[in-house]
């Protein structure tokens, strides 16, 4: 089979289930185009609760091997503990062009025949080549700045941002687009939440860019907005699931939040389609899907995330024998100096509690001298509640804020996957197939031998040669 480039577009966590209904109401033309000249299908995780997460089942998607082989079980823990290669360094150690673009658990950077700039949890914002690195720190910025609360997030904050932004190659469309926003924003304060699909345009501009100039053979590029949309408002597109009231002004400011994000995904793929020579590859896949989340409290699980994990970290009497990284909104890494600070430090976290012993403030695991930790949630949970941690005593308020957004979607072993491009079946349907088989179908496509430790197998429903043959 003859060598063609691929593109992986990753939008984390989309489904069928709501794609379909969107494609029949007119409202996804780009995902309608590729499920009818493509082939499509609906793979199933291999990773199950309660290890079904993104980091976990996008390196099944990278390696084509399960978590028992890659060994990734939270987001950035030491890469020296990832057990199995990434479809990118395969296809670097086999001499081909390579770009990344936001994969996950993708830091530190390869040094590649190209570009690669690692996703948005990275704790640093090294880049390669290292002249890319503004476009990371902005990443990194916007991504924390949308978390966490920030007193520099006025008109002065905005406009240095839009310097920067432009400095960096920011297209005059999306500039327009960010501004026609900003604008509504300031006239309607409860649109803010649209702000988080700008960040995919604003990354596809410099990808684009990079995209031309590289050339890669294999290229990748994710984006969260769409799972972080379902995350939220769920609740709000369909309330009559859940058993917590929904109020009429959350339905109307939120109800099509989810359809915004997967609208603004087409958009992207159409973008994409645009930017890609005709013999190319067009994979856009998720490692699995989402689902309604029903939480049995009676207020739902309300997301809340620690104030600041320095003062955390001085209340465990574990400054500079501990470093610090915020991961998803209430989850955060804690990488110890030694084994033995790492078990002190966790024998404190689970000691730690909220109003009472018994009522555990955080959920703790641990990987090699890396600590990752969840805070629990609890209806009781107050803002006035005591806490004791280490010895100290403190109000919850006083560590913990409220983000404001409660969970209402969770994830789905079912994923999503279409293919599109030279050499792919047109009309083509996949009934059965599971995330380790993606990797050795790109692999195939880019003519490079599968290793034998890889679990998938090839797609070859989706080949047009193979087909013929």
């Amino acid at each position: 089979m003859r060598r063609r480039r691929v593109l992986l577009l990753e939008i984390n966590e989309i489904t069928w289930n709501l794609i379909d209904p969107l494609i029949q109401q007119g409202k996804l033309p780009t995902f309608s185009r590729l499920k009818n000249e493509g082939t499509w299908a609906a793979p199933l995780s291999v990773d199950l609760p309660p290890q079904l997460d993104p980091w976990i089942t996008w390196t099944t998607v990278y390696t084509g091997r399960p978590q028992m082989d890659h060994n990734v079980y939270f987001l950035q823990q030491p890469p020296e503990t990832i057990r199995a290669k990434r479809i990118w360094q395969i296809c670097h150690e086999n001499g081909l062009r390579v770009g990344v673009y936001g994969s996950l658990c993708s830091w530190p950077p390869l040094q590649v025949d190209g570009f690669y700039v690692p996703d948005t949890f990275a704790p640093d914002p090294s880049t390669h080549p290292q002249s890319l690195r503004p476009i990371q720190e902005l990443n990194l910025k916007y991504t924390r700045s949308i978390r966490l609360p920030t007193d520099n997030d006025g008109i002065l904050f905005k406009a240095k941002l839009g310097l920067q932004l432009m400095h960096l190659g920011l297209r005059g469309r999306t500039i327009a687009q960010i501004t026609r926003h900003l604008v509504q924003e300031r006239r309607r304060p409860e649109t803010r939440w649209q702000r988080v699909a700008l960040q995919p345009f604003v990354n596809f501009d410099f990808f684009s860019r990079l995209y031309r100039r590289y050339q890669p053979e294999f290229a990748s590029f994710h984006t969260n907005h769409v799972a972080h949309y379902m995350h939220t408002y769920w609740k709000a597109m369909n309330p009559t699931l859940f058993p917590q009231e929904t109020t009429p002004d959350e339905v109307e400011k939120y109800g099509r939040a989810i359809e915004f994000g997967y609208r603004a995904a087409d958009e992207l793929l159409k973008n994409m389609l645009e930017l890609v020579p005709s013999s190319t590859v067009l994979m856009v896949a998720s490692s699995m899907g989402q689902q309604p989340f029903i939480s049995e409290l009676k207020k739902g699980k309300r997301i809340g995330q620690v104030r600041s994990l320095e003062h955390l970290v001085d209340l465990l009497g574990a400054r500079g024998r501990v470093k610090p990284l915020s991961t998803m909104s209430d989850q955060f890494n804690l990488y110890a100096d030694s084994a033995a600070t790492r078990d002190e430090i966790i024998a404190k976290l689970k000691a730690a509690y909220v109003g009472s012993p018994g009522r555990p403030m955080f959920f703790v695991a641990k990987m090699a001298e890396t600590i990752t930790v969840n805070l629990c949630h609890c209806d009781d949970f107050l803002e006035d509640s005591i806490c004791v941690l280490n010895g100290n005593r403190f109000l919850y308020k006083d560590l913990v804020y409220s983000t404001g957004i409660t969970k209402s979607g969770c994830h789905h072993p079912q994923g999503f996957m279409l293919l599109y491009g030279d050499g792919i079946n047109p009309g083509g349907h996949i009934a059965e197939c599971s995330n380790l088989d993606i990797a050795p179908t790109l692999l195939k496509l880019l003519a490079i031998p599968v290793p034998a430790v890889m679990k998938g197998r090839i797609l070859h429903e989706a080949l047009a040669e193979a087909s013929a043959a």
